[in-house]
């Protein structure tokens, strides 16, 4: 049940389906990291839509990357890139913005189990 659903493919080619299902569940998720976030605290409306929509963003760009090592490294430097550009945030804001993107890892990698999970045990503790 937690195997990646990536694996199923024989040639390594990713399927329309396996797209649509992380790209859903990433989303999906992406909205609980936002309302947990939420939570009985100050939040501004553009920052928890960027929570939603960043476990999608990154799923997505980690399945297209998909095992390409040079394609991999050139992503860390853009995502590095990103994080010094922006405005330093609190440090709740800092940890659900890593908590957002370790889920969009984990459902590009396929395994969207283990985001569910993952998101329960987090959200759990953050709550």
């Amino acid at each position: 049940m937690l195997n990646s659903i990536l694996t199923a493919s024989t040639t390594g080619d990713i399927t329309f389906q396996s797209i649509i299902l992380c790209t859903l569940a990433s989303l999906v998720l992406g909205f609980g990291v936002s309302a947990v976030y939420m939570f009985k605290g100050k939040y501004s409306k553009n920052f928890v839509i960027t929570l939603a929509l960043l476990p999608a963003l990154i799923q997505l760009v980690i399945m297209m990357v998909n095992g390409n090592l040079g394609a991999g490294v050139a992503v860390m430097g853009a995502f590095s890139l990103v994080r010094f550009r922006s405005v330093p945030g609190t440090s709740k804001e800092i940890l659900n913005i890593f908590f957002a993107m370790a889920l969009g890892l984990t459902t590009g990698m396929g395994y969207i189990g283990y985001a569910v999970i993952f998101f329960i045990i987090i959200g759990i503790v953050l709550l």
